[in-house]
């Protein structure tokens, strides 16, 4: 049952992606390039669609599948409507957090599914919520949906992270016989691989095929935050809840280092920017696939030292705890020192690279001119006290082109 249900899920999923694609094409429903971008051609923003009726076709086939199922379909149908009017028509941030928390709402009190024990953090007993449960979970859930809105930066981050925070919860549902978790890990496990095949960059592509979309990235957080929350929480609960940390280790400490940073700077911490750790390595010279490779292996790591910790070596929550708050930290600072730890990974670049070839080195060179193009954009309208537009229509201005094209020669003699 769950190999067929899966197999179907990763079948309709590229079907919807193939009826989707030249549908978006012609009505604009594209994320369009501009100075913050990497891609090069307008690319349809279906991913998170696709992923959605292909999950919502197999759950309403199969009714028992998943607890509380008509509550997340409600949930998660809100979420994409927003979604969708947001990559078409880009609302604002009030509007998609509004959506969020009701969506959170309808988890907490719909399915009666939140967080009401945080499990023994300081070694001084089991710290239950009480009545701050439902505001308690409405703000974790929101924010762990924007963390990997945010991650959602280059092809195969988002969707990679999503894909081994589900596998580990799956490996866990089997583990414990919880077999209807199990079945709808999955499922979404092959609705995010049959995305996959079409936003990386693989099978000899440059670029992405379809994105994510704020769509698929408010869908896949809330998923993982739902599947999360179930297996932690009350009777059926089969892992701590501190393990769901690890779990979300990537985007979650890269989202709170990245607002940290933008609120210290006095900017609003929902304002897009270049300098998130993806950012930092392409800065470096490395190449979409190598710093995707790069993050979802060390999620992996991050993970499976969770899972042992957790689970095979029997720590403490407070000693999981706190070896979290020391990686968070030493991230934080990590992150507050950027150009140097992006100096650092250059030079391991080109330290364990060995020699490279000239077009090696000039692709390098080509990564790096554009990656501080962009970069050196975004700084100067910030400096001007100009509002950064997070249009995705955007295009620069003739000024902001001509500034390029002066920098041009100076970052050509950039060594690398």
């Amino acid at each position: 049952m769950p190999l067929q249900s899966a197999f179907v899920a990763f079948l309709l999923t590229i079907l919807s992606i193939k009826l989707l694609y030249p549908v978006a094409l012609k009505i604009g429903l594209t994320d369009r390039p501009c100075h913050r971008k990497q891609h090069k051609a307008p690319t349809p923003l279906i991913g998170g669609l696709a992923s959605y009726l292909a999950i919502v076709a197999v759950l309403l086939v199969n009714e028992n599948i998943f607890p509380n199922q008509f509550a997340y379909l409600l949930a998660s149908s809100l979420l994409v409507i927003v979604g969708l009017i947001d990559d078409y028509k880009n609302l604002g941030v009030r509007v998609r957090l509004v959506a969020q928390v009701v969506a959170v709402l309808i988890m907490t009190e719909g399915a009666g599914l939140m967080v009401t024990d945080l499990g023994d953090l300081v070694a001084c007993g089991n710290i239950d919520l009480c009545a701050f449960s439902t505001l308690f979970t409405v703000f974790a859930v929101v924010g762990g949906i924007n963390a990997f809105n945010m991650i959602d930066g280059i092809d195969g981050l988002a969707g990679g992270l999503t894909l081994i925070s589900i596998s580990a919860i799956a490996i866990m549902a089997w583990l414990f016989q919880d077999m209807q978790l199990f079945n709808f890990c999955c499922v979404f496990i092959a609705v995010i691989l049959g995305f996959l095949l079409f936003n990386l960059r693989i099978f000899g592509r440059t670029n992405a095929k379809i994105f994510l979309g704020d769509t698929g990235s408010t869908l896949f957080g809330f998923t993982v935050c739902w599947l999360s929350i179930y297996a932690s929480q009350g009777e059926q609960a089969i892992i701590s809840p501190v393990l769901v940390l690890w779990l979300m280790a990537i985007p979650l400490i890269d989202s709170v280092c990245i607002m940290c940073r933008r609120l210290m700077k006095g900017r609003s911490p929902f304002a897009a920017d270049r300098e998130h750790l993806h950012h930092i390595l392409l800065l470096a010279g490395y190449s979409i696939n190598q710093v995707v490779a790069a993050l979802l292996s060390t999620a992996f790591i991050l993970v499976t030292i969770g899972i042992a910790f957790s689970l095979s070596l029997r720590f403490a929550d407070e000693v999981l705890f706190l070896f979290f708050l020391v990686l968070f930290t030493g991230y934080f600072w990590c992150m507050n020192h950027a150009w140097m730890m992006m100096k650092i990974a250059r030079y391991l670049r080109t330290k364990h690279g060995g020699i490279e070839r000239d077009g090696d080195r000039r692709k390098a060179e080509r990564r790096i001119n554009t990656a501080i193009s962009s970069f050196t954009l975004e700084r100067r309208a910030l400096q001007g006290n100009r509002r950064v537009i997070a249009e995705r229509r955007y295009i620069p201005s003739q000024e902001q082109l001509s500034a390029v094209n002066k920098r041009k020669p100076a970052l050509k003699n950039l060594q690398v």
